[in-house]
């Protein structure tokens, strides 16, 4: 009963958190503000439960590929399993929501004291990459981050939980053994033999990881090098989009007010700032994105190991003025500003709520070609509309957002069959 009033805090907060992430996404998604990559997960899912097979036609290049030619994340199997109960969008926001969520419930098993209790979780709660990532899509990669914080805190316990959460947390990207091998150097002086062995399991996974992306490319392509390789191959345009940068760098740091760099643990972030920079695509240069997923937990666990070190007066102020400074770009910049992309075009309040419902329930197991192809991903083949492509598809669906005009360059193979509520095209395959 003692254990109540320390964790009540905390608790109360995860609460808060995990509602709001779960409302405004499934918000968004019931006002067709739902990104590409919700409808690569669900259609993914979809195949696995139904046809037992990691494969998917949406992303890379828009045809059927194993998921694991994309990237290598092993908690598709088990996400599938929930799917296959729950077969909702919504569970698998709800399930993103709650992993980036749970963290506020760990920080106050490290110690118990007041900035274990409330400040941390509280900082961690004001942190806007959480809500950038809940907001863009669905990625099960972000199992990393609780992953991270459990792995640390049974590694300052010397407990031999350590060594499952390093492996379970191996298992959520293929770029997390980046990560772990830095952090084998970088602990290597002071626990040599289990740096040695994390470092050596990480750097053999990672080229099995490369392996497995190279063998499971569409054998039809001219190369088998990875995917995503083509975003390092124009170092000049990733000079172009280099002023990006500065804001994905201040709005991880700032709210700590770069405390955190008096840690070594911050080196574990060196491959995620070479491929940031390298990269000449503008996803991986801006905070708005999934891909900041690998920093959130190093970021935070480095300023807290900093802020352990420190006297209680120092404590006192550099804990006062990070939650200061945290509050106001949380208000500034956060799901309560005008500038936050929900507010924006990508909730499309004026939307009916009818019109996923209506999406979904289009000609069942047939195949789809739209241009909100995550609205239709509840089947076997579902492909992103692209201009001046050939399609083999069943139907054609085109979704007319508000003051958008129908499709210009109409797939020759399809013919018109019908419009739903003035605003939802459909198109028939010719030969069908």
């Amino acid at each position: 009963m003692k254990r109540i009033p320390h964790h009540l805090p905390s608790f109360l907060l995860w609460m808060f958190v995990f509602y709001f992430l779960s409302e405004r996404s499934i918000f968004r998604y019931q006002h067709i503000g739902a990104g590409v990559d919700l409808g690569l997960f669900e259609n993914l899912f979809y195949n696995l439960v139904h046809k037992a097979e990691a494969v998917t036609s949406i992303g890379i290049d828009g045809n059927l590929h194993h998921y694991f030619a994309d990237h290598i994340n092993w908690y598709i199997y088990p996400l599938s399993l929930l799917y296959g109960i729950f077969p909702f969008v919504e569970t698998l926001l709800f399930f993103q929501s709650f992993v980036l969520s749970l963290p506020i419930l760990i920080l106050p098993l490290y110690k118990k004291d007041t900035f274990h209790q409330w400040t941390y979780p509280l900082l961690y709660g004001l942190f806007l990459p959480i809500y950038w990532i809940q907001i863009f899509d669905f990625h099960p990669e972000v199992i990393w981050i609780p992953l991270f914080f459990l792995f640390n805190y049974f590694w300052k316990q010397k407990s031999p939980f350590w060594i499952l959460f390093f492996i379970l947390s191996l298992f959520a990207k293929e770029e997390c053994a980046l990560v772990w091998i830095v952090f084998s150097l970088v602990k290597s002086k002071s626990q040599k033999k289990e740096s040695l062995w994390i470092g050596v399991v990480s750097f053999v996974y990672f080229l099995f990881c490369i392996f497995l992306l190279s063998e499971l490319r569409s054998p039809t392509l001219s190369s088998q090098v990875p995917a995503h390789w083509e975003r390092y191959q124009n170092p000049i345009t990733a000079l172009q989009n280099l002023h990006l940068f500065p804001y994905l760098f201040l709005f991880l740091n700032l709210p700590f007010l770069f405390i955190q760099f008096k840690n070594k643990l911050i080196l574990c972030l060196a491959p995620y700032l070479l491929y940031s920079l390298l990269s000449s695509y503008e996803v991986n240069k801006t905070p708005f994105t999934h891909h900041i997923f690998i920093a959130v937990p190093i970021i935070i666990m480095s300023f807290l190991e900093v802020m352990d070190r420190l006297s209680y007066k120092s404590k006192l102020l550099f804990g006062g003025t990070t939650l200061l400074v945290s509050t106001a770009l949380f208000f500034c910049f956060g799901p309560f500003s005008k500038s936050f992309s929900y507010k924006k075009e990508y909730m499309n309040p004026g939307v009916s709520t009818k019109d996923v419902a209506t999406l979904r329930n289009l000609f069942p197991n047939k195949s789809v070609v739209s241009n909100v192809p995550q609205y239709l991903s509840n089947r076997s083949e579902v492909q992103f509309y692209l201009p001046n492509r050939d399609y083999s598809a069943d139907y054609f669906v085109f979704y007319q957002f508000q003051n958008q005009s129908p499709p210009v360059a109409l797939p020759k193979e399809y013919k018109w069959e019908m419009v739903i509520e003035n605003h939802i095209q459909i198109y028939k395959h010719k030969e069908n």
